[in-house]
């Protein structure tokens, strides 16, 4: 893989994953400025919430969630990779599936298409040809989010609560991991935006130690709705594109 192709995934999967791809560059001075990165600002005047409501708002979301199967709609995101001052905003269409489904359908600035089940994940560039396959386990910089996206996850549990606020798009959670241990540590903090309405996510924020951050807003979300499918989370990709295959190669 080289130099481009690993700098352009890093800012794709930024989310989850510690490589990263070719972007259009966006500096740390104009990273911030887009509608995810503002939707996570807590109100300048009332807009702190005391611990209790905010672990009341976090048991909530975790018990609406849990009585859910599918989660499905738009997204728009702001990543940006701290090593290379370089960030990228981008959109797409997303679907998670309990248990352990996900995909990420991006639409802009390029087409790529992610899918994590059964312990993997697949990842098509059309652009460059390219399928890549990995153990999730070997990518991830933290699987407490993931998990919690997936239904795999209890954010009471895995997550300690630090502050809550009430910003413009709805109750901001600032939550950091219970245990910092392996790869958690390399999770400084987890914020989760709430639609106060439905008690479900209505975005997830995530900074690493290294200072590389991710700002994801939902949109136009249907829960349970139809279509959600087992093909969905199967990737399909044209005859002939290069795949490789990290699952078992040694030193991956």
């Amino acid at each position: 893989m080289n130099y481009t192709t690993h700098k352009h995934q890093a800012l794709l999967l930024a989310l989850l994953l510690n490589f990263s791809f070719s972007v259009r560059a966006e500096t740390s001075a104009s990273f911030g400025s887009g509608e995810a990165s503002k939707a996570f600002k807590c109100l300048s005047r009332g807009g702190q919430l005391s611990a209790d409501t905010g672990r009341a708002v976090l048991g909530k979301v975790q018990e609406a969630y849990s009585k859910i199967d599918s989660l499905q709609g738009s997204f728009t995101q702001e990543s940006y990779v701290a090593a290379l001052d370089e960030g990228e905003e981008s959109s797409g269409e997303m679907v998670f599936a309990k248990p352990g489904k996900m995909r990420w359908s991006y639409k802009t600035p390029r087409s790529q298409e992610v899918v994590i089940r059964d312990e993997e994940l697949w990842m098509y560039q059309p652009d460059k040809g390219q399928v890549m396959i990995d153990s999730v386990g070997k990518v991830l910089m933290s699987a407490l989010p993931v998990s919690f996206l997936m239904g795999l996850g209890n954010l009471s549990e895995d997550f300690e609560l630090i502050s809550a606020c009430q910003g413009t798009s709805g109750t901001i959670l600032n939550l950091v991991p219970r245990d910092k241990t392996g790869k958690e540590e390399a999770l400084e903090g987890f914020i989760l935006l709430v639609d106060e309405d439905k008690n479900l996510p209505r975005g997830a924020k995530i900074n690493s130690v290294g200072g590389n951050i991710t700002a994801i807003l939902f949109k136009n979300q249907q829960v349970n709705g139809a279509g959600v499918v087992s093909q969905r989370f199967v990737l399909e990709y044209p005859k002939g594109v290069d795949i490789l295959d990290r699952r078992k190669s040694p030193g991956s």
